[in-house]
């Protein structure tokens, strides 16, 4: 299985670019709308599309998708299942970030604020969340001056302008949408030739057991290759290949954990998608 060629981004005179879409699987569109709003502001939703639509800055879209109806429950992926997406949010004081999110009903803050001491994301901190409804989220709070600044001249994009009414502390942002996949270099190569993404940086993670423990509720340890790139200085992407066995394979977007990416999307949302073997789920039908 292979993916077709990208030739969406040729645009007629005067078009304006389409926005990159994160299609996310809830069980509850009306409760998901509701609780980005509460952390991303009310003036967030797209009141033309209805629930399920959560605009973010430079075109960014998030759209919430309903999963299968009730008595087909599903447990939430692993971080470190192929597949699985997080949306992270960028703020300027994690701690007062995090304390507003420990108030908020069903929402589940998972281990410590973690602060990268050395390596191309020096100074970094972040912590992981979970949704009432089980699905993952971030914080980020980047130094002002990253570890990837010592050996690139590529940046992330970090101009996000966060809407006036944003509940949650300090955000400043959008800041990526994060995946699991199978491979890294495949996913990369992809990004770059289809989508004019650039690489910003490359690391190597080794955590034990006791920390994923801490900091995922896992029960899991290993290595783990990471990149991000950065796609039309708009969208951030956050890529992990993770050296762990007995990882599920990508979840379709009618079960929890499904997810969608659309870069340089159409107007409307893919009516098709497939999980390319490289761990993303993208629009359009299976190629071979």
């Amino acid at each position: 299985m292979s993916t077709a060629p990208d030739t969406s981004l040729t645009l007629a005179p005067g078009t304006r670019p389409p926005a990159h879409r994160i299609t996310v699987a809830v069980p509850d569109v009306a409760e998901a709308t509701a609780f980005l709003a509460e952390l991303a502001g009310p003036s967030t939703v797209d009141r033309d599309g209805g629930a399920g639509v959560v605009s973010f800055s430079h075109g960014i879209e998030v759209r919430l998708h309903p999963t299968a109806p009730a008595g087909t429950a599903d447990t939430p992926p692993r971080l470190v299942d192929i597949g699985t997406n997080h949306l992270c949010l960028r703020v300027g004081d994690i701690e007062a970030a995090v304390a507003h999110l420990e108030e908020l009903p069903g929402v589940d803050v998972l281990g410590d604020i973690v602060t990268i001491p050395e390596g191309p994301i020096r100074g970094n901190r972040w912590i992981y969340f979970r949704s009432p409804w089980g699905t993952l989220f971030e914080l980020q709070e980047w130094p002002d001056t990253p570890g990837y600044v010592d050996t690139t001249a590529e940046r992330l994009h970090h101009g996000q302008r966060p809407a006036n009414d944003a509940p949650l502390p300090t955000l400043l942002g959008l800041d990526h949408t994060g995946y699991s996949v199978q491979s890294l270099d495949a996913t990369v190569d992809h990004l770059v030739t289809h989508h004019r993404a650039r690489v910003v940086l490359r690391t190597e993670i080794a955590v034990d057991r006791a920390f994923m423990r801490r900091q995922f509720d896992l029960d899991v340890e290993g290595t783990s290759a990471m990149a991000m790139v950065v796609v039309d200085d708009a969208l951030n992407l956050e890529l992990f290949e993770h050296g762990v066995p007995d990882q599920e394979p990508p979840r379709p977007l009618d079960r929890l954990g499904g997810n969608l990416l659309e870069l340089h999307a159409t107007p409307q949302p893919a009516p098709t998608a497939h999980h390319a073997p490289f761990g993303l789920t993208l629009p359009g039908p299976v190629t071979t």
